[in-house]
């Protein structure tokens, strides 16, 4: 046990929250310092609290945490597998940091049942207990710096917990998840190489482009097809999780292409107004020979019914 560890639980016993310092010490593996970070570390945005005027709640912990998590898995997997290339071991570290590991191993350590939410996890916000682990490290970064972060996760996660071996050659299939996202939401994502090209004398490099209904998202660098189209996948997932405008503009897309396919199959299926004869018009009017249309007046000549019909009759059979 650290000295500083052993003084903070000598106290243990007059302190009045001495339970939760003990549940921390248990996930931990040392005491908080400054337990305040670590309470911020468990309300959820749906339980904020109010303190002077602002809302709190673990939104702005989760964003540090994310990144100190990145760098700390990062340190570890670099030293861990030594000469591999930048692109398994940044594979690697995604594999740990996504977010099914992070609900996972928080659950393991029992940081779920710690909690404050009004919503249930699994109905509302799948991802509420590994935002919560993210939370928690840039807890401990505030609290202890970056020394104790690398060691909670390197001690209390990556010895215990995962097996780094078996994770990194795991296969996570990035771009099937990014197609399945595509397809609940119906909208078209493609996959286009734009650029290949060579390292050094030999090794191929190759860069795909991602664009989801004709918007450019991430590029993916890999010595494969495939595995630069996984890192463009993985790229775009991140961001479509950070940017909900992107999805905004995205469904904003599909939605106008659809109305615009409407419109053209309408205009198709509709005789062309071109095709139609457009009618003459006469500037001067003549009456054909064959018929008298001197009585068509408004004070027509007074006739009897046997006029006409003889009339009609000799006409008749004068032809």
């Amino acid at each position: 046990m650290y000295p500083k560890d052993l003084i903070e639980r000598i106290k243990l016993p007059f302190r009045k929250d001495k339970e939760l310092y003990s549940s921390f010490y248990r996930i931990l593996g040392f005491y908080p310092h400054q337990i305040k970070y670590y309470e911020q570390a468990l309300h959820h945005k749906s339980s904020s609290i109010r303190q002077k005027g602002n809302w709190i709640n673990n939104e702005r912990l989760e964003f540090l945490g994310d990144a100190i998590l990145d760098a700390v898995v990062g340190d570890i997997v670099f030293r861990h597998f030594e000469g591999k290339r930048e692109g398994f071991l940044t594979n690697t570290r995604s594999k740990i940091v996504q977010r099914e590991t992070l609900n996972k191993l928080a659950v393991e350590i029992g940081l779920d049942k710690l909690i404050i939410s009004s919503t249930h996890s699994s109905t509302h916000n799948s991802y509420m207990c590994g935002n919560a682990f993210e939370a928690m490290v840039g807890a401990i970064y505030l609290d202890r710096g970056y020394s104790y972060c690398m060691r909670f996760i390197g001690e209390r996660i990556m010895t215990r917990l995962i097996n780094i071996d078996k994770v990194a050659y795991k296969e996570v299939n990035f771009k099937s998840k990014l197609i399945e996202w595509g397809q609940k939401r119906r909208v078209e994502i493609s996959f286009d190489l734009i650029e290949q090209s060579k390292e050094g004398s030999s090794t191929p490099v190759f860069i795909t482009q991602v664009t989801i209904e004709n918007i450019a998202c991430c590029r993916g660098k890999g010595y494969s097809k495939k595995e630069s189209q996984q890192m463009a996948a993985k790229d775009t997932l991140a961001l479509l999780k950070k940017s909900p405008q992107l999805i905004s503009t995205i469904l904003e897309n599909k939605e106008q292409k659809e109305k615009d396919a409407a419109v053209q199959t309408l205009a198709i299926s509709l005789p062309s107004k071109e095709a139609q004869p457009v009618p003459e018009i006469a500037t001067t009017v003549q009456a054909p020979s064959d018929f008298d249309l001197s009585d068509i007046t408004l004070s027509p000549n007074a006739q009897s019914k046997e006029d006409i019909i003889a009339a009609a009759e000799a006409v008749a059979f004068q032809k």
